[in-house]
């Protein structure tokens, strides 16, 4: 029984590590994992690191959701940024973000890092 069950689990749900390796103005991704659960992509991990001598207070990233052929299934936009409780990212800092979502037939994430917001006020495209 506890077989079936254990087996039942691992063809319900899919973990996917997949890190396509980006960066942009000082700021990397170091790997991404995604989640496929009866088809659909439910969520994402991203780990994030300043490699730039400023500190980063905001910054936009897109995310490419694509299946097995590398053909694009979705694609969304999303924002991290400091405020009253989350710190700025300083250099050489890690960050870890994810969001939930309901992409069908993606098993697969490219993050590309699109616009990044200095501390000091300036920005890089």
């Amino acid at each position: 029984m506890k077989r079936s069950v254990y087996f039942s689990i691992l063809l319900l749900i899919s973990s996917v590590i997949f890190s396509f390796k980006s960066s942009k103005c000082g700021l990397e991704v170091l790997n991404s994992y995604t989640q496929e659960i009866m088809g659909k992509n439910v969520g994402f991990y991203v780990k994030f690191k300043n490699s730039s001598k400023k500190s980063i207070d905001a910054f936009d990233y897109l995310v490419k959701y694509i299946d097995g052929f590398n053909e694009l299934k979705g694609k969304k936009t999303f924002r991290w940024q400091s405020g009253n409780v989350i710190d700025e990212l300083e250099p050489g800092e890690t960050l870890k973000d994810g969001a939930t979502n309901w992409v069908k037939g993606a098993n697969k994430i490219k993050v590309l890092i699109t616009r990044v917001h200095y501390t000091d006020n300036t920005t890089c495209n």
